[in-house]
Formats: structure tokens, C-alpha cells, sequence
């Protein structure tokens, strides 16, 4: 280990508990073949040549930075995103917090107000949209397309943006360009759940040991609290809240056959047909394409699992936009969604009371920005909310449950 790791790694045990607890979980290793730092849940690595360009604080602040990335969990929860977008949300993430504990970050480093506050996942969220409508504008030979994502400027460490859009979030990521303090990797080993649940123990062990020296700033008790928080898939939720209504009972109507030839009659496990099934995806432009195409395949797997009596699928901005109605056993093919205007919870509900429409249960996408009707319906309502729903109020009706995509 290079004597400033080691000496900086010290730094941060005295003076900065929360950090320097979590850095010691990591092993320290030299990497020439890495460009910069890198982090995945149980090594830090560090090329001795990028290392030599920092001076002792930012060497301070991207060990700091490192840490925090394996204390959010950004190395367990990568999936199938594309790594280098996924580095460049995890930094926005993380950033800002880095930097209000104190820390002095490389010149370069990825800070964008709007991000401030959002998870990873909502960050790399909305990259991917802005991505895709830059390639959407220059596949349409739209003008002035470069010239918006050049002015387009994010803040990077007090610095104007580059002008080609390197530090700029939707800007496609230059490949030549170095990670602005590391590379996040997604952890190496077969025992993934086991590890994410000891650094989340660890986190809220090192957030006590440093709240108790008075050394936790708020920024890193709310993240700290937030790591900790157990992950909940929101489509076990949803299927969970589809098949609560299928009733399934016992019945003597329909006598059990396996124990009639014995003399038994025995009711049957009986499951009523289930009413109609409506879901309603928010077509304001707020949910972005990822979360409503993977929104779309549970809509189909739900209907198909649950075997509704019909499944209607209506898209609303502050009107609805579409109206998609399938019979049971139709082939489902989903439209794109239509829309694009401000939000509002109140048309579908009143759609289904115009068109005498009593569903089995209704399920809302939505970000859950918008007006909610004043009369509670008599049926189960599901709200799929794209924000935390630590940042928003309870709905006046229904569950919630946070989609994170």
C-alpha cells in the first residue's frame, strides 16, 4: 500500500469515524492497469500514476468517495446497466454528500444540482432518457441539437462544463475520458445478498460510531439510514396485490373428485373468475421509457398469472391519452404510451364510474406528482411510485410501493 493511502486512510479513522470505520473494511491494492480508483465491495484499488496528480486532500476525498459508494450499496446494485452510465450516476449520487462532509474532490468530478438528492437509480434513469433523446435528434437532423447539449452545463467542482459535454449529463460518455474519481465494479464474489447485508450492518455500526463522537453531519444520517433500509422488489409487490383478489376458497359446489370413489365428498379449492384489471401508466413524460417498458412486461405477466376477466390498460397526462382493452385470452401487444402534458390522477377514475366499470383491483405508475380525486374508490388501488417514498406524501388512498428500475 502506497504510504499515502495508508496515511490518509489513518486521517480518516481520527477525524472522520463514519469514513475511516468503512475504509478499513476494504483491502487496499495497487492497480497500474486501473486509470484511476476503483471500488467493489471488497478491494479499493489505486493506479500509483493517478494517484501522484492528487495532493493530500483530494486523496482524502476520493478514498471518502470510494467508501461511500460500497456504503449505498452502488457495487451490488449495478444489474444489467451499462457500467459506465451506471459510474457516472453513482457519482452524481454520491458527490454532493462527499462534499458537505468536508472532503475536496479531483477537478472534474461529476455534481449536478438537479441530482442533488436523487438515488442512483433515478439519476441513471433520467442519463438514459437524455441519452436517447440526443440520439433521437441527431438520427432527425433536428438543428441546434449540438449546440443545446454543448450550452447545457453541469457543475463540476465550481467549473463550467467542457464544450464537449463531457461533464454534461446528457452527453454520451467519452470513452477516452477517465472516471472523474474511480470506477464503481460490481462485487466479484458468488455471495452477493450476504455481503450487501454486512456492509449495511456496517454502515449503521459505523453511522453510531460517529454520531456518538458528534461527528455525523445530517447528509450522511439520512444516507446512512437510507443503505440500511431493507431493498423490496416492487414486482413481488405488485403480483402479491393482483393475486389478493382471486379468492381462493374451498367449495362444496364443486366436490373434491380425487376422494368421491372413496365415499368422501370433499369441497374443492375454487378460484372465481376475476373481474376486469386496469392499470394506468402515467403519460406525462415523467416516467421515462426503461421504467415504462419494464412496467408494460409486468402488466402482460401479471394478466397472465392472474387470468383477468378483462385487462385495461389506459395511459393519462391530465386526460387520458389511450385506452387499451383485452379479453381474457387475447394475445396482449401494449402500445407505446401517448401523451406528454402535466399530470392528473382524477381521469381514470372517473373513465371507469362513466363506463360502469367496477374493477377487481387498479395499479397507477406515476411519480406521483399530480391532483388525486376526492372520493375514495370501493376498489383496491396500487400506486407504482417512481420517486422514494421517503421524498413524497402518502397518497389519500390505496398502497405504494416504490419501483426503482
Amino acid at each position: 500500500m502506497d504510504p499515502r493511502i495508508s496515511k490518509q486512510r489513518t486521517a480518516l479513522v481520527m477525524d472522520e469515524p463514519f469514513f475511516g470505520a468503512l475504509a478499513l473494511r476494504l483491502k487496499v491494492v495497487e492497480d497500474p492497469a486501473c486509470r484511476t480508483f476503483w471500488v467493489d465491495g471488497e478491494s479499493l484499488g489505486y493506479n500509483p500514476a493517478f494517484l501522484a496528480t492528487l495532493n493530500d486532500l483530494e486523496c482524502r476525498g476520493t478514498l471518502a468517495h470510494e467508501v461511500l459508494h460500497v456504503a449505498n450499496g452502488h457495487c451490488f446494485r449495478q444489474g444489467h446497466r451499462d457500467p459506465e452510465r451506471w459510474n457516472d450516476a453513482c457519482d452524481y449520487a454520491i458527490n454532493p454528500i462527499v462534499k458537505s462532509a468536508g472532503f475536496v474532490l479531483p477537478k472534474g468530478h461529476l455534481d449536478d444540482v438537479r441530482f442533488h438528492g436523487r438515488s442512483a437509480e433515478e439519476i441513471y434513469a433520467i442519463l438514459t432518457q437524455e441519452a436517447r433523446q440526443q440520439e433521437k435528434e441527431k438520427s432527425g437532423g433536428k438543428p441546434g441539437a449540438n449546440a443545446a447539449s454543448n450550452a447545457a452545463a453541469s457543475e463540476s467542482g465550481g467549473q463550467q462544463a467542457p464544450a464537449n459535454g463531457a461533464n454534461t449529463p446528457s452527453a454520451a460518455p467519452d470513452s477516452d475520458a477517465p472516471p472523474s474519481c474511480g470506477e464503481v465494479r460490481p462485487y466479484p464474489g458468488p455471495d452477493v445478498d450476504l455481503k450487501e447485508t454486512e456492509w449495511k450492518v456496517a454502515v449503521l455500526q459505523a453511522a453510531k460510531a460517529a454520531r456518538m463522537r458528534g461527528k455525523l453531519p445530517g447528509d450522511l444520517q439520512a444516507m446512512a439510514e437510507t443503505a440500511a433500509e431493507p431493498s423490496v422488489d416492487w414486482r413481488s409487490i405488485l403480483m402479491r396485490f393482483a393475486q389478493q383478489v382471486t379468492n381462493d376458497d374451498y367449495s362444496f359446489a364443486m366436490p373434491n373428485r380425487r376422494y368421491l370413489h372413496l365415499g368422501f365428498y370433499l369441497p374443492s379449492l375454487h378460484s372465481p373468475a376475476v373481474g376486469d384489471a386496469v392499470f394506468v401508466r402515467d403519460a406525462s413524460g415523467s416516467v421515462f421509457d426503461e421504467t415504462q417498458q419494464q412496467f408494460a412486461g409486468e402488466v402482460i405477466h401479471v394478466a397472465e398469472t392472474v387470468r383477468p376477466a378483462r385487462l385495461i390498460v389506459l395511459d393519462c397526462d391530465t386526460a387520458i391519452t389511450q385506452v387499451q382493452v383485452f379479453e381474457r385470452g387475447d394475445p396482449i401487444e401494449l402500445a407505446p404510451v401517448k401523451g406528454g402534458g402535466g399530470t392528473c390522477f382524477i381521469p381514470p377514475f372517473d373513465w371507469l364510474e362513466r363506463e360502469h366499470i367496477d374493477p377487481a383491483f387498479l395499479v397507477y405508475l406515476t411519480d406521483m406528482d399530480g391532483r388525486f380525486p376526492g372520493q375514495v374508490p370501493s376498489y383496491p388501488v396500487l400506486w407504482g411510485s417512481t420517486t422514494p417514498l421517503a421524498r413524497i406524501a402518502p397518497a389519500p388512498f390505496g398502497e405504494m410501493v416504490e419501483v426503482i428500475v
